[in-house]
């Protein structure tokens, strides 16, 4: 399946797919149009010489799944690892408090104060005690326009739009940490 040694803790990037709502995070959210432009992240477990994905997606909320199953999930899309070069992670914790995170549903508004997680800020609350991933104020759209298609977005939600409020994304994951945190390893392959 991969060619690549998995540890827990590295983190998957998963490219922009032809999905609606993928397509609309990556056009409100790709800081750099010569990078990648990920629009899903989760976060590696190894145990027993087996590989296990925790991520939040909107069919699943929190969620642990094998990786094969994973990989089915998103057969189209490439998927990049990452690896955090900062040495006082402890990883275990990091697994721990995702765990303990299962269940909970996906937050649609990607507003904080609204119940669940999305992916990137599933990954910002499991790191938050080795403080590497920090919340940025969010956009809908490049040079502070709000795409359209948040607009109908939101109103259907029956919320305000967040811009300016602090969250995350994928995007904004890679361009704060690379490459002082974290360090490119490598795409999966199938």
């Amino acid at each position: 399946m991969q060619v690549l040694e998995l540890k827990s803790g590295d983190l998957l990037f998963i490219q922009a797919s032809t999905e609606k709502l993928s397509r609309l995070i990556a056009a409100s959210t790709q800081a750099d149009m010569n990078q990648s432009n990920y629009t899903h992240v989760a976060l590696v477990k190894r145990q027993n010489g087996n590989y296990f994905v925790l991520h939040v997606a909107p069919e699943y909320g929190c969620v642990r799944q094998t990786l094969t199953f994973f990989l089915a999930d998103h057969p189209k899309q490439a998927i990049d690892v990452y690896r955090l070069t900062a040495t006082k992670i402890d990883f275990e914790q990091v697994i721990t408090r995702a765990e303990s995170l299962l269940g909970q549903p996906y937050n649609h508004s990607f507003i904080k104060d609204q119940p669940g997680y999305y992916c990137s800020e599933f990954i910002c609350e499991v790191f938050k005690p080795a403080a590497i991933f920090h919340e940025q104020p969010m956009c809908f759209g490049s040079q502070q326009t709000i795409l359209p298609a948040w607009h109908a977005y939101y109103q259907r939600l029956g919320l305000p739009i967040p811009v300016g409020q602090l969250g995350s994304s994928p995007n904004s994951l890679i361009k704060e940490n690379v490459p002082q945190n974290l360090a490119w390893l490598g795409r999966l392959r199938r």
